[in-house]
């Protein structure tokens, strides 16, 4: 570990200092915690900024009750130091790493960490392009596991970062796939070859089932919007991968959205962090697959936007008003 602080190891971090704008987000120099047991240390050289990050700063996340966090979840990096469990993973000191944290904590220059949270990244695959796909893809990716064996998706939003791989995880298994698309940002999945409805119109739900050739039998929902429903037959699975909410109320829709499925015998949630942190080796084959798929162009990613960490305000500025297709990347060095 080469940056030093006061003469011992030390990383940069972005931490959310209040909730608010992005002047909420400060840099702040502190220790490298040296690993215990297992652990191992990873230089990290990229992390995604996603709309989670910039929920957590506003303060409508609700796994983020308080400020003083360092947001970011997935990251790609070096592997600084080895352990047992790495060498068994055949990790070596050296190897180019990806993952996925079960809480955040990725937007910072070292992560000290269990080597079961980390795969390897293939030969070839950019780091940049490679950290746009961790959380989202293991996201998609656990959500369709939760709609079961259902041969109709509805992928609401298959524009965004989980929609557009979600929808292409599903045609692979040989599912009907139907998306929800603005105008605005079809272009940007139009390639997908699936049916686009504009979520816009008044009977959208209707278009959905006609594109389909019938009732859906699950949809991949991140706005929690009751008419989703409307387009699945009877019992469908309806998996949320988040509850937008109403702008100001995320935190208590997200609250309120989940209890709501936790009791219902139809909807299911779908929690990367909460997978990650109780499937660990599911998890890490799921991400070595989807890493080897984008390795190998047979996955469509999004377009990495890269900005340095020292400039992690403009980063946000730039999250909030990403192109459809397109993902906001720190870069550490």
């Amino acid at each position: 570990m080469t940056e030093l602080d006061g003469g011992g190891p030390s990383r940069l971090v972005a931490r959310v200092s209040r909730f608010g704008d992005v002047g909420a987000m400060v840099l702040a120099r502190e220790p490298v915690r040296p690993p215990r047991g297992t652990e191992v240390v990873v230089r990290v050289t990229h992390a995604s900024l996603g709309a989670t990050d910039l929920l957590a700063r506003r303060g409508g996340y609700a796994l983020q009750p308080a400020p003083g966090f360092v947001t970011g979840y997935d990251f790609v990096g070096e592997l600084v130091t080895e352990s047992a469990v790495s060498v068994a993973l055949g990790l070596r000191e050296g190897a180019r790493v990806a993952g996925v944290l079960p809480r955040m904590g990725a937007h910072t220059t070292f992560l000290t960490l269990p080597a079961t949270l980390l795969v390897a990244v293939p030969d070839g695959l950019d780091p940049a392009s490679a950290v746009v796909l961790p959380l989202d893809g293991v996201t998609a990716a656990r959500a369709l596991q939760l709609a079961g064996d259902a041969r109709r998706v509805l992928v609401q939003g298959a524009s965004g970062a989980v929609g557009m791989l979600a929808a292409q995880l599903a045609q692979e298994q040989g599912r009907t796939v139907v998306g929800t698309a603005s105008p605005r940002s079809r272009d940007a999945v139009a390639g997908l070859g699936i049916p686009l409805i504009d979520h816009r119109d008044a009977d959208w739900p209707a278009l959905v089932r006609e594109a389909a050739g019938g009732a859906m039998d699950a949809a991949i929902d991140h706005t929690g919007s009751p008419r989703v429903r409307e387009a699945l037959r009877e019992r469908g699975i309806l998996v949320h991968t988040a509850f937008a909410g109403r702008a100001g109320h995320e935190r208590a829709d997200t609250v309120r959205g989940g209890a709501a499925a936790a009791v219902s015998r139809t909807d299911r949630v779908c929690s990367a962090p909460l997978y990650v942190a109780t499937r660990r080796p599911e998890y890490r084959r799921v991400l070595a697959g989807l890493l080897a798929s984008a390795a190998s162009g047979s996955l469509r990613i999004a377009e990495p936007v890269p900005f340095p960490l020292t400039e992690v305000w403009d980063a946000h500025r730039a999250a909030e008003e990403a192109a459809p297709g397109r993902k906001i990347v720190l870069t550490m060095r």
